[in-house]
């Protein structure tokens, strides 16, 4: 549910073609924002959105850290995969992970050489 709503969202402008669940280096992506270039060419990021969710009776901090820690497994392979390589143009590719509780987002980060708090 929380993954729809996000989508609704993320499709009110048409800077990006939004795509969900696509297959990308024998995975499947959640969110891929691929840069809208033929009408948007001077766009500077294209966007891949990895969603982690923990119930609330599972939830724990160390379950929430194996969960980012998959995600970003899955970010870095779909990165690698061609289809990526080729729609991001000269865009710099952000990787996203948000982690949900729940309704609640308890975790939204930047995957750099350095984690950064969103």
């Amino acid at each position: 549910v929380v993954q729809g709503f996000l989508l609704a969202y993320l499709n009110v402008t048409d800077y990006y073609i939004t795509q969900s669940e696509q297959e990308m280096n024998k995975g499947f992506s959640d969110i891929y924002l691929e840069p809208f270039l033929a009408r948007y060419p001077d766009l500077k990021y294209s966007y891949l959105i990895e969603l982690k969710y923990i119930s609330r009776k599972e939830y724990s901090e160390a379950i929430q850290q194996e969960e980012i820690k998959k995600a970003k497994k899955q970010l870095n392979q779909y990165a690698a995969s061609e289809r990526v390589k080729k729609s991001v143009g000269n865009t710099q590719l952000k990787k996203v992970i948000l982690v949900y509780n729940g309704w609640e987002m308890v975790s939204c980060e930047e995957m750099v050489q350095k984690s950064v708090s969103c």
